[in-house]
């Protein structure tokens, strides 16, 4: 929301609400960046101007405007993960407001609950609502009510509609369109590998369980990508005279076996789930399996693969982005996470979540990763995101410069 306040002594006018107005294209592409910001307050319409009352005050008692952030990362939030830091935000915002009105004096408030300053400060007089936000200004007018303060002028403005929108967006200009619209982008450059050969050029995928990364694997398969999956190596190497095997029996002891001499998995992981053992299992077996997954790499070269894939879920936790040119990371919302994990698994809800709880969350992935997808929607959905990130990533690599020999 926007929230119109005199800056000056008793008496100064009541300030004019914001003026509507047709936006630059400038002003209309920092209205966008910025529009997570005040969720409430339509930026791509909205131009701050002086009335003419106040035009002779002096610079401090004129109106100020005040965006106020709705509740920080709300959980309903669509690809919260993708959100910028308020800092950043904010930057966006000033500099929006500098582009369209200079002259007008403004407060960016961080907010830690729905309504922040809104129902506690005698001086504001309006609030800029949609046609969408105009009960949350009705609930604020109760709040101010509740707490003896004057209820806020309600100046209603329209939402732009956005030619541009694309399938599972929102008809309006909107932050969480935005958001989707990140989906197979670069988000952050490559890290920097001077020992990593150019060619194969390794993607990292990974993400939670029920995220949909190996529908995504599937579909880069599909696309020319050599495909590496983590898990059906980890299974290798828990296999009688594998790498690991010898090793994880006198570890753990024999009783973790089968009567064909086979590692019953599910009796391994009662044993080191939640536990300081954990790290005794993955001290031994993640290394195994980081070499199995060099030597495939090497067999992509020979192939002549230009990209390969390394799916892993724990890709992050054991430390193989070393071993990849970018990380892509799929995510999911939570719900949508317990409900499949419930559907596939047979799980109660409980135990589904503590299984999301004992992973890497979402964000923490995003946070390291270059590109990420959303298997959230239908499957064409997916595959559009898909087929945007490899075409990115090929014109990518036809820029990269040649890099050291392939590791071993």
């Amino acid at each position: 929301c926007a929230v119109l306040s005199p800056d000056g002594p008793p008496g100064c006018p009541t300030p004019t609400p914001l003026e509507l107005s047709r936006p630059t294209a400038r002003s209309k592409e920092a209205a966008l960046s910025a529009a997570p910001l005040a969720t409430r307050w339509d930026l791509g319409r909205c131009r701050g101007t002086e009335d003419k009352r106040t035009q002779g005050l002096p610079r401090a008692s004129r109106p100020r405007a005040q965006p106020l952030r709705p509740h920080p990362r709300p959980a309903d939030k669509v690809l919260k993960e993708l959100i910028e830091p308020y800092e950043l935000r904010a930057a966006k915002l000033r500099e929006f407001l500098a582009d369209v009105k200079p002259s007008v004096l403004y407060d960016i408030v961080p907010l830690a609950d729905p309504y922040g300053p809104a129902v506690t400060d005698p001086e504001l007089r309006c609030i800029v609502v949609s046609e969408e936000t105009r009960k949350g200004g009705e609930a604020v007018n109760k709040k101010r009510l509740e707490n003896g303060l004057a209820a806020l002028e309600l100046f209603e403005i329209q939402l732009i509609k956005d030619p541009e929108h694309g399938q599972n967006e929102e008809e309006k200009i909107s932050s969480s369109s935005l958001r989707q619209r990140l989906l197979g982008t670069l988000l952050r450059p490559p890290r920097e590998a001077p020992t990593l050969p150019s060619r194969p050029y390794v993607i990292g995928l990974t993400g939670g369980t029920g995220s949909g990364k190996t529908s995504i694997a599937r579909l880069l398969g599909q696309l020319g990508a050599f495909l590496i999956d983590a898990d059906k190596l980890g299974h290798a190497v828990y296999l009688p005279g594998g790498p690991a095997y010898e090793r994880v029996v006198a570890a753990f002891g024999a009783e973790i076996l089968n009567e064909d001499g086979t590692i019953n998995r599910k009796v391994l992981g009662a044993k080191v789930f939640g536990n300081q053992r954990l790290k005794s299992l993955t001290d031994i077996v993640w290394p195994e399996i980081a070499r199995l997954v060099r030597k495939e790499i090497r067999e992509a070269d020979a192939q002549g693969k230009a990209v390969c894939v390394l799916d892993a879920a724990v890709l992050l936790e054991a430390g193989w982005q070393e071993m990849v040119h970018e990380v892509w990371t799929a995510v999911i919302p939570e719900e949508e996470a317990v409900k499949r994990i419930m559907d596939r698994d047979g799980l109660s809800e409980e135990a589904a979540r503590s299984r999301l709880r004992s992973q890497m969350s979402n964000s923490q992935r995003v946070e390291q990763s270059q590109v990420v997808l959303c298997t959230l929607w239908e499957p064409d959905v997916t595959r559009k995101q898909v087929e945007k990130a490899w075409d990115l990533l090929q014109q990518r690599m036809s820029h990269a410069p040649a890099a050291g020999s392939p590791s071993s």
